[in-house]
């Protein structure tokens, strides 16, 4: 194999240092300027999850990219239990193939909480009417206070282009959020809220 700077790789999910704590999908899209995309890896932490094929459609792409080859049939998706991951932060490493073994690659970092179970079966265990705050905050529908498995979350939906639905892009556990919030990833903020808006650190 070598590697090939002309390959576009996107990691379009997760966002880097968003929480997610439940059953997600690891997506993107990877083009070539004059060669067909093959299948990509998926690397947690610098261990092969999973190999994905590449050919999902992908009409954002092919409008950016019009020149690329098959850039219409660029996408890849893999689903991933982010319950099954320490709570902390994790690297995910995207490396994107040719058919003849040109590759290039991206990474991001995201973070993990978990709920109690690994999987929730009982829609009891869910209780939205506990919820004790719902506000639109910075473009994202914050529920604060919802009651999963006997415990309180923060839970974070927000419209994402790709799909073109809205998704939890946060779940953390339950704080009242303010001016002076910090978003935990394990022991460390990454992300640190002023007024309406956050960063990240």
């Amino acid at each position: 194999t070598v590697e090939d700077e002309d390959i576009k790789i996107y990691i379009d999910s997760p966002q880097p240092f968003a929480t997610y704590s439940g059953i997600d999908t690891v997506r993107g899209w990877a083009i070539h300027p004059d060669k067909p995309m093959f299948y990509v890896e998926v690397y947690i932490d610098g261990e092969l999850f999973s190999g994905v094929p590449v050919g999902g459609s992908r009409g954002d792409v092919a409008n950016a990219f019009p020149e690329y080859e098959d850039s219409v049939f660029s996408g890849w998706a893999q689903t991933l239990n982010f319950k099954n991951l320490e709570e902390g932060v994790h690297e995910l490493e995207v490396r994107a193939y040719t058919e003849d073994g040109l590759y290039n690659s991206a990474s991001t970092q995201f973070c993990s909480d978990k709920f109690t179970e690994q999987f929730i079966s009982n829609p009891i265990e869910i209780r939205l009417t506990e919820v004790e705050r719902l506000h639109i905050w910075n473009e994202r529908l914050i529920m604060e206070g919802v009651q999963i498995e006997g415990r309180k979350w923060n839970m974070e939906l927000s419209w994402n282009t790709s799909t073109q639905g809205f998704e939890i892009t946060q779940t953390t556990p339950y704080t009242m959020i303010d001016e002076y919030t910090e978003y935990l990833c394990g022991d460390e903020p990454v992300r640190t809220c002023q007024g309406t808006w956050c960063t990240e650190e």
